[in-house]
């Protein structure tokens, strides 16, 4: 392209551009404008192949053809218009519609179409005769939109009232109505393998559902007043944790009162810690800032800015001096905690998004791992890397160090954990054994077993020397989000989007209790004293549990 820019497209339009769509073969861009016309250019040199103005209402969706010869246009003038794309001729109207047309999709061979419309009905059309060839009649409100599944065996179609229809190209029967959602749905999409559907809907959730048996899977929350990280005081005696209110709030452990709201951030808090003393809390967000809060006070002691990206991850040394953080603008950044200013240059060198940090034990390295695959090894002193730990084929999410500091466990998206070698940086052990992703690791106190979890919705206890799967613990029914060792090490919680928690005995495997709350849990944690549980609920709640009766004790 000559004279442009990437980012840019070129073209001057005379009304404002509505929809903009790139033929299969990248070599056309079909332009839908606000004044109904439509504009097709190509991309080898930019100059308009034709403009037309079929339609008479506002322009609603384009689709090309899969072989890039022809497009579909559906309006709100109650039609739908087939066009070919090098001569701009109009080879179809297709109405007989009672609304507008919100959604058009070509099958996958070309030779059919679908359209979604303000009539609440979903019609097939043969493309060479422009003929209607089935209505499905079901949907009780405008339906938005369509999609045929990568088989081309089914349409899936989505509504205003409410609900996803799955219907059979085949038989011309409704497979499954996909009920669950308590607002209209925006959009829905099928799985590159056409095995599930996932919806987004106006009550801020996003389901994924079964092809098969119609069932949900999952349901993705988090886009309200939700709890997403908690923490206790080192004492115990106080909890921590974040709101989807851009807050974090702290609470009296024993009688679950408020003590104090954290206001400040102007986004999503994403992690909140203490202080070695207990005097102090941190808390990053994706408002590109760290702040220091007082523990007593619930004022904002210090404000730390300089990072470009939101705050992924943060990290405080043993000794409480040093703040590690991690952004997304792909940099690390070493903070002085009584200046509040960078004691080290940042560090940058991964090449992707950082997602963890953490610091070893005697707070001489951090630990950082990211999207470009690889871990790296930091000197705190001098904030030089002096280790990059690569082997994993996929995004490194997670990086814990032994209670030790000598080993270092990774997961990642390649459906494996690692152990490396602190010292020299080699891999000692590669763990498969997980279906799906690992989400959560964590070390028991004596650093001899390392626990994971996963999508499978499995926990796995792995021993560190031999790197064999001492024991895998099967019962949650959803994503295994995390785990943790209780500090005497003889238990072991895991928290899953099953809605429930449960503790199990690490040498049997008997799962003692099954906790169950309102939504899905975000975070847990063991209390020192090692007598209750906290687990941060997507229901904006947080629950303390008795880890010897199971009893909810507390709901915050």
């Amino acid at each position: 392209m000559t004279n442009a820019q990437f980012g840019e497209l070129p073209l001057n339009e005379e009304s404002a551009v509505e929809l903009c769509v790139y033929s299969p073969d990248g070599k056309t861009v079909a332009v839908g404008l606000d004044n109904h016309k439509i504009c097709v250019y190509s991309t080898s040199d930019w100059e308009t192949l034709w403009t037309s103005k079929g339609h008479s209402d506002i322009l609603t969706r384009i689709a090309y053809s899969p072989d890039g010869n022809q497009i579909a246009t559906s309006s709100w003038d109650y039609t739908v218009q087939i066009w070919n794309i090098l001569t701009g001729d109009c080879l179809h109207v297709l109405d007989g519609f009672d609304g507008g047309v919100i959604g058009v999709a070509f099958s996958l061979q070309g030779d059919q179409l679908a359209s979604a419309s303000h009539d609440r009905r979903v019609k097939l059309w043969d493309v060479k005769s422009g003929e209607c060839s089935h209505i499905w009649i079901g949907h009780t409100s405008t339906v938005y939109g369509v999609a045929y599944s990568p088989k081309g065996d089914q349409i899936l179609s989505y509504s205003h009232d409410c609900t996803l229809r799955l219907w059979s190209t085949e038989t011309n029967k409704c497979l499954h109505v996909l009920r669950g959602h308590d607002e209209p749905i925006e959009n829905a999409v099928y799985s590159p393998q056409g095995d599930q559907v996932a919806s987004a809907s106006d009550d801020h959730t996003l389901r994924l559902w079964d092809v098969l048996t119609g069932e949900c899977r999952h349901i993705l929350r988090g886009h309200g007043d939700y709890v997403n990280s908690a923490i206790y005081s080192p004492n115990g005696k106080q909890l921590a944790y974040t709101c989807g209110d851009h807050t974090a709030r702290l609470r009296d452990a024993g009688t679950g009162m408020c003590l104090h709201v954290l206001q400040g951030h102007t986004n999503i808090v994403r992690k909140v810690m203490y202080s070695p003393q207990g005097d102090m809390v941190v808390s990053a967000s994706d408002d590109k800032t760290i702040r220091l809060w007082d523990t007593t006070t619930g004022v904002c002691i210090q404000t730390l800015t300089g990072h470009s990206g939101a705050v992924s991850s943060v990290d405080l040394s043993p000794q409480g001096d040093k703040i590690a953080s991690g952004s997304k603008d792909k940099t690390v950044r070493i903070w002085d905690v009584r200046a509040g200013t960078p004691s080290r240059p940042v560090s940058s060198g991964h090449t992707g998004v950082v997602y963890q940090i953490k610091h070893s034990p005697r707070g001489d390295i951090a630990a950082t791992c990211s999207a470009d695959t690889t871990v790296r090894l930091w000197d705190i002193q001098t904030g030089v890397c002096h280790q990059t730990l690569r082997g994993h084929t996929g995004e490194v999410i997670r990086v814990e160090f032994s209670p030790q500091g000598d080993q270092i466990a990774t997961a990642s998206y390649d459906y494996s954990a690692r152990l490396w070698n602190v010292d020299t940086g080699e891999c000692t052990h590669s763990m498969a054994g997980h279906d799906f992703t690992i989400w959560n690791m964590a070390y028991e106190a004596q650093g001899v077993q390392l626990a994971s979890t996963s999508s499978d919705h499995t926990v796995k206890l792995w021993d560190v020397t031999s790197a064999e799967c001492r024991r895998t613990l099967t019962g949650h029914t959803d994503w295994v989000k995390g785990t943790v060792y209780s500090p005497s090490g003889n238990r072991i919680v895991s928290y899953s989007g099953d809605r429930t928690v449960r503790i199990w005995d690490v040498e049997t495997g008997q799962c003692y209790f099954t906790l169950c709350g309102h939504g899905r849990f975000n975070a847990l944690l063991y209390s020192p004293q090692d007598n209750q549980i906290a687990a941060a609920d997507s229901d904006s709640t947080v629950r303390v549990w008795d880890v010897g009766t199971g009893e909810c004790r507390h709901i915050f």
